[in-house]
């Protein structure tokens, strides 16, 4: 018999599987009842929840940093444009439309110089031949540069598909930073 006693657990050995039972059970429990109702607001720090766990819906706008590169996106860009016809006959081009009322159009020894109503010296400008209306534009392209004149100004040449000079409709776009 005194072998059998040996072998019987101690209380100490009890109380601590109880305890550790007690203590499994509630885990258990809990983590089957705690959801994000039962969560007080900031109680959990970032660094404690799993990476892409997170949807649009849990997370508030307003409360996000501004993304690494979004400063270069967030740039305030204008962009002015003009829409000339310039018929054969030289002197003659006018604006048809534009997308600021303070655009003029000049015409002089076939070279267009289209004037803004601000600096536009440091911005990228291109145009390309087109007309007016619906109907096909002639082959051919346009040139575009700077005013040495006027830093408010960029000058348009339009050519024909050889390369030579030739009045000829064009639409302008200028974008500044």
């Amino acid at each position: 018999m005194g072998k059998l006693i040996s072998r019987r657990p101690s209380p100490a050995l009890i109380v601590a599987l109880l305890a550790l039972a007690v203590a499994l059970a509630g885990t258990a429990y809990a983590a089957n009842r705690i959801n994000g109702e039962l969560i007080r607001k900031h109680t959990i720090g970032g660094s404690k929840l799993k990476r892409n766990t997170l949807t649009g819906v849990q997370i508030r706008n307003s409360k996000l940093g501004p993304v690494p590169l979004a400063r270069v996106a967030n740039r305030a860009l204008h962009t002015y444009w003009a829409v000339v016809n310039n018929p054969a006959g030289g002197s003659n081009a006018s604006q048809v439309r534009a997308s600021d009322s303070g655009i003029s159009t000049v015409e002089a020894g076939g070279l267009v110089t289209v004037a803004f109503p601000v600096s536009v010296a440091g911005c990228a400008h291109l145009a390309g031949r087109n007309n007016a209306g619906t109907t096909a534009p002639g082959a051919g392209f346009a040139q575009t540069n700077g005013s040495a004149a006027s830093p408010r100004a960029v000058q348009v040449r339009t050519r024909d598909d050889t390369g030579a000079n030739v009045d000829a409709d064009f639409h302008l776009v200028v974008v500044c930073p």
